[in-house]
């Protein structure tokens, strides 16, 4: 696929430690960069194009060497770091042990699919619970994903009522709602854990939107009873102008 680049990650950087990207767990947090959106509120624009590529095998050792707290060096420079191996990964990260999640972010992570699923092994072999948040946009990769069991949870953005008027409105692009409403059904009928975000501005998405996507949520929810949608989650926003 034109997004991915054999061993090379088109990388965004690193959070050592949050605890706001997953509710109740302390996690690394990395970013991928690349978006098919284009969000006027995007807080994190200058992810959402642009190329930083590095050796998959040089993240990896930046992502242990967080996580053991060698905070050498600057979080996305890898000029220093030395590779690795798996073995020698997992006794590092036993010196952490408060870290015990990896959430992958973006930009949109499933952009960069193979590179998402090679991250996501080498925190299942850090013995990390994996978490993805990503926008829906790509339903068969996240499927795909899912089928693997590469991931604990989903925090699948819902950013508008699933109108195709009204996505394109919020993320500056058609034809992104039927992917969206695909991706909420593939995280229904999987029975993964998954929050459902959505995020509110001023000019949007306004109160009847809301309530239309809690209204699919719970109808989805009903056809879908081994679903394990854990929760609907309000954000309030900031939008980037300060307005």
């Amino acid at each position: 696929m034109s997004e991915n680049r054999v061993d090379m990650i088109n990388f965004g950087g690193i959070v050592p430690l949050s605890t706001v990207d997953w509710l109740g767990r302390s996690a690394l947090v990395v970013f991928l960069r690349g978006c098919p959106l284009r969000c006027p509120h995007c807080h994190n624009i200058g992810l959402r194009s642009g190329d930083n590529f590095v050796d998959f095998h040089l993240v990896a050792s930046r992502i242990v060497s967080q996580i053991k707290g060698e905070r050498n060096g600057n979080a996305d420079s890898f000029s220093r770091s030395p590779q690795i191996s798996l073995d020698e990964a997992s006794e590092r990260v036993s010196a952490k042990p408060f870290v015990d999640a990896f959430v992958l972010s973006g930009g949109e992570p499933l952009q960069q699919n193979e590179a998402a699923a090679r991250l996501f092994c080498l925190a299942r072999s850090l013995h990390l619970d994996t978490g993805l948040e990503t926008s829906g946009f790509y339903p068969e990769r996240l499927r795909e994903l899912l089928k693997c069991g590469y991931v604990d949870k989903v925090f699948l953005d819902l950013k508008a009522a699933m109108q195709d008027q009204d996505y394109q409105r919020a993320t500056g692009e058609s034809g992104v709602a039927a992917r969206v409403l695909e991706s909420l059904e593939i995280c229904m009928e999987s029975g993964v854990a998954f929050d459902a975000r959505t995020t509110v501005f001023p000019d949007g998405p306004t109160k009847s939107e809301i309530v239309e996507v809690a209204l699919l949520l719970s109808r989805l929810k009903t056809e879908n009873p081994g679903s394990r949608l854990e929760s609907f989650v309000l954000q309030q926003g900031r939008p980037r102008d300060g307005g």
